[in-house]
């Protein structure tokens, strides 16, 4: 009996955690991003008059430890591209994040996060 109430505790508890956990939108960045909104990223740069050729990229989760290391210690300077998609708004801003070590004017990360319910966000982080 006690194995039985185990087993049943365990389902239960296991179908109410797992359950609750569910994707909250897509994310993707380089090629990627490039087909799905190569116009938005061009706006993007277009607006702020970024030349990004000749910078080496970073991956937000294949180079995590050095993409942290970037944040975390360099200044760097964030433009965000917003979509609200139920009303087709677009908004445009860029932010200067601060930090001990100067910006080094090399590094670029790309990444769009679209969510499932109303923002689609483009972020281009200059290091």
């Amino acid at each position: 009996m006690k194995k039985l109430i185990t087993i049943f505790c365990f389902i239960l508890f296991s179908n109410l955690s797992f359950s609750q956990i569910r994707k909250a939108g897509d994310f993707y960045e380089l090629n990627d991003l490039w087909k799905r909104d190569s116009v938005s990223v061009k706006q993007l740069m277009n607006k702020f008059n970024l030349n990004i050729s000749k910078l080496d990229t970073v991956q937000f989760f294949n180079e995590f430890d050095f993409n942290k290391e970037l944040h975390d210690e360099y200044s760097h300077t964030t433009y965000i591209y917003t979509l609200y998609k139920q009303t087709g708004v677009v908004k445009m801003n860029s932010f200067y994040d601060e930090r001990a070590k100067a910006p080094l004017n090399k590094y670029v990360m790309v990444f769009c996060f679209d969510d499932y319910t109303d923002k689609k966000i483009i972020n281009i982080k200059v290091f």
